[in-house]
């Protein structure tokens, strides 16, 4: 394929990937204040059972419904702080107190604390996810096509690493510094670290810039 045709291409796929990134971020958006409503409905039916008795006082509702809208800048705040944990990538891991802890199983109390973090911290870590998508989404609509393209227009003429030596002698007037962030969001270029470093293509990126297809992210 031609630079121009690499470079339509990668132009194509930065704007379907910029695309996709703001749908994601959209579903965050709408998604995240239904999560944080959810759980805010939680805390006060859990509030509420404390506060129930067979004399209720006519503050109770008020002091629930106040408790629960103060639980949500707790939930932003203790999902800043605490740290994600991957159970089942621990329990599969092969540490021999994890593969025992795995055996034994959790105990109740751990697996209901740890549906209720997950309730709490869904709405904040949504709307972190949307944020996270828009982000991406600038990144790949501000993406330097004429530079990656030319790297990517090299590599898919050679079969093998090239160094980054070479890369920037065969295109001297690129900024090699400035666009290896981009293709390294590129699925398929490959940083090979093995003297001389330099950059190299697997087989199905390569095949997607030969037949012009989609770039699988």
């Amino acid at each position: 394929m031609e630079f121009e045709g690499v470079k339509t291409w990668l132009a194509r796929q930065a704007e379907k990937q910029a695309k996709t990134c703001r749908l994601k971020a959209m579903a965050g958006f709408v998604l995240a204040p239904l999560a944080v409503w959810v759980a805010a409905r939680g805390v006060y039916g859990f509030v509420t059972i404390f506060t129930s008795s067979r004399y209720p006082r006519p503050g109770d509702a008020a002091l629930c419904f106040w408790i629960s809208v103060g639980a949500i800048p707790l939930m932003f705040l203790g999902n800043r702080v605490m740290p994600r944990r991957d159970l089942m990538e621990e329990r599969m891991s092969g540490d021999a107190v994890d593969a025992a802890m795995f055996r034994s199983g959790l105990r109740r109390g751990q697996v209901l604390l740890h549906l209720i973090l997950w309730i709490l911290f869904t709405g904040p870590r949504l709307l972190d996810w949307a944020m996270a998508s828009m982000r991406e989404s600038r990144l790949w609509q501000q993406q330097d096509t004429h530079g990656c393209a030319a790297v990517l227009w090299l590599l898919a003429s050679r079969f093998k690493k090239v160094p980054y030596d070479e890369i920037q002698r065969e295109i001297p007037w690129l900024n090699l510094d400035g666009v290896m962030p981009e293709l390294a969001r590129i699925p398929g270029v490959l940083r090979l670290q093995a003297p001389p470093p330099g950059l190299a293509l697997t087989d199905d990126l390569r095949k997607a810039i030969g037949t012009g297809g989609e770039l699988e992210i």
